[in-house]
């Protein structure tokens, strides 16, 4: 029975690299099947723009961990030693304008895979039992971002925000984030809707929606790789399951 219990384990978590794979898998076809065109060509469709990134009158938000402008950040923190298991993962994203030689397109990147490259991201290790100075100004920073986007009544900047009193108190935490800033190439895959005076606004949660600051080749590559990896994993859980299964 203990072998029956271990192998439905390892299915029920082949399962998630699974879905991931899927995801990865149907993201990059879709990157794939989508033509880049010109904001000035744009129609109420799934459409995928290309051109320079720039703030609204929304404004910017401030990095926190560099302190730079930046129109969307993705965070993670975990704790590389110890028994405190902390694994925070945040994002905040403001409106921003993709502009390219013909026009531009408002894109509200709240609902999207935020998918950035390593050129604005930042790792480091805070050893010591309580948060160095860039551990607390990462903290500070989240928190003064979600502040002013309450304020303003902004739609949304932040989910699964950081947990200040997990952090605190912890010895070997590994704070990551990556960023999307102003004057960056941006990728915009996603539902393009008229705003009913000849401009578009990019955004929703119906069907695929990226925002990256990679070329449409060096995307599709980068899902490529994830989905081997993705299924890679899965196939491996799915084995050492019918092992367990079978044999165990």
């Amino acid at each position: 029975m203990a072998s029956i219990g271990t192998g439905l384990t390892l299915v029920v978590v082949a399962l998630i690299p699974t879905f991931l794979f899927v995801q990865a898998r149907r993201t990059n076809q879709a990157i794939a099947s989508t033509q880049t065109r010109s904001t000035a060509s744009l129609t109420d469709d799934v459409v995928a723009v290309s051109g320079t990134v720039e703030a609204t009158p929304a404004g910017v938000l401030t990095h926190p961990v560099t302190g730079a402008d930046a129109l969307a950040v993705r965070w993670h923190v975990e704790e590389q030693h110890g028994t405190a298991g902390v694994d925070d993962a945040g994002r905040q994203t403001v409106p921003f304008r993709l502009v390219d030689d013909d026009g531009a397109v408002l894109v509200d990147p709240s609902g999207a895979d935020l998918h950035l490259s390593t050129a604005h991201g930042e790792t480091f290790v805070n050893a010591m039992r309580a948060p160095g100075e860039r551990a607390r100004t990462f903290i500070e920073r989240v928190q003064e971002n979600e502040q002013r986007s309450h304020e303003a009544g902004a739609k949304q900047i932040h989910n699964t925000p950081i947990n200040e009193a997990t952090v605190h108190g912890v010895g070997g935490v590994h704070y990551r984030s990556r960023a999307l800033q102003p004057g960056d190439t941006g990728y915009v895959l996603g539902r393009a809707r008229s705003d009913g005076d000849g401009t578009y606004t990019i955004g929703g949660d119906d069907g695929e929606f990226v925002v990256s600051d990679m070329h449409r080749d060096a995307l599709r590559e980068d899902f490529g790789s994830n989905q081997w990896l993705l299924a890679g994993a899965a196939l491996l859980f799915y084995a050492l399951a019918a092992y367990v299964l079978f044999f165990g």
